[in-house]
C-alpha cells in the first residue's frame, strides 16, 4: 500500500506549513490562528460612545 503524500500548503499570512485544516478567507489559505485574528478584525466594530 502506498502512502498518500499531502502537498504541505504554506499560511498565506504567517508562512507556516499548515499540517490541520486550511481555511480560507478573501480567498487566502490561512492556517487557523490566522484565520481567527482575520474574521475577528473583520467584524464591525461599535461605538462605545452612546
Amino acid at each position: 500500500m502506498e502512502k498518500s503524500v499531502k502537498p504541505t500548503i504554506k499560511c498565506g499570512k504567517c508562512g507556516k506549513p499548515i499540517s490541520g485544516d486550511v481555511y480560507e478567507f478573501e480567498s487566502v489559505k490561512l492556517c487557523e490562528d490566522c484565520y481567527m485574528d482575520e474574521v475577528i478584525a473583520s467584524q464591525p466594530k461599535k461605538c462605545v460612545m452612546k
